[in-house]
């Protein structure tokens, strides 16, 4: 079950801490920040688990995918469908203690979070931008817990490193696909012809904010 809420991505939630940092502000905000990193990585495993629970079949027929707990059959089915609203309420209760601005990005960042899950992961190109504006949701939760304004310099760095390691997941996955002999993936949007194209706009758009 540890494994199933993944507490090893709650490292993309340090992105929260970046506005602290950058304004070295090392004060109450310091606080604020954490409480919204704990706020942020509870909604974040809730949604983990939702994914889980929906994608069953397509995780059972994927190389990697198909030993989650879940799709492995080694956490229930049940457990999950009551733990995932269980994290849900506590984000939820811990965000209450921040400002109003912070709770709107954390139902942001969990209604496109659904929209991707249900729907937005399906079309092509949409789901990386999708998957960027996920990662950019961190900042601005960061920066919106603390009461600290982002800089114009780290939004546009933002925006072009967070497309490329959306692109560069794209790709793995297709290139994992490739590897093992098998055709195009279903329920996507992509096909393994699309590979160099994906590729080159993952390092452009890498170069892009080297650049920035």
């Amino acid at each position: 079950y540890v494994r199933a809420v993944r507490p090893h991505q709650w490292m993309k939630n340090v992105l929260i801490f970046a506005p602290v940092l950058g304004a070295h502000a090392f004060g109450p905000q310091l606080l604020y920040a954490l409480a919204a990193f704990v706020s942020f990585s509870l909604c974040a495993s809730s949604v983990y688990l939702l994914n889980d629970l929906l994608d069953l079949k397509s995780d059972r027929e994927h190389v990697r995918k198909r030993k989650r707990p879940f799709a492995s059959g080694r956490a229930l089915l049940a457990h999950g469908v009551v733990l995932a609203p269980v994290l849900l309420l506590a984000s939820i209760a811990i965000a209450l203690f921040l400002p109003p601005k912070f709770q709107l990005v954390l139902a942001g960042y969990y209604a496109l979070t659904l929209a991707y899950s249900f729907w937005l992961k399906r079309k092509m190109m949409v789901d990386v931008i999708a998957l960027a504006c996920l990662y950019g949701a961190r900042l601005f939760a960061g920066g919106a817990a603390t009461s600290i304004d982002l800089s114009r310099w780290l939004e546009a760095l933002a925006i072009f490193l967070f497309l490329s390691l959306a692109l560069v997941k794209r790709s793995t996955e297709l290139t994992d696909r490739l590897q093992a002999n098998k055709g195009d993936p279903a329920g996507r949007g992509y096909k393994l012809a699309d590979l160099p194209i994906i590729e080159a706009m993952a390092a452009a758009s890498a170069y892009t904010a080297v650049l920035v």
